[in-house]
């Protein structure tokens, strides 16, 4: 597969995989963020917000998954 879409790709690989590493980062941080709201998360809604904190944490690393796969199809490497 990831020959492939290097043959069928008409950009730079390398600024394009550059660029999925920076959205690749930025995803990772949003989910490590979210986690980390879930385990502090204190009060009378405490359950509430944690558990609203994780559904958002499980999409961003959902997100990261995404870019990761993407990355490697691409020959590259998340960084």
């Amino acid at each position: 597969m990831s020959e492939m879409a290097v043959k069928i790709s008409k950009v730079d690989n390398k600024k394009l995989v550059d660029l999925l590493n920076v959205a690749f980062a930025e995803e990772w941080l949003a989910y490590y963020q979210y986690w980390i709201g879930a385990q502090v998360a204190k009060g009378l809604l405490r359950t509430a917000v944690a558990a609203e904190f994780m559904e958002h944490a499980n999409e961003e690393l959902d997100h990261a998954t995404k870019l990761a796969k993407r990355i490697v199809e691409l020959d590259g490497t998340a960084d």
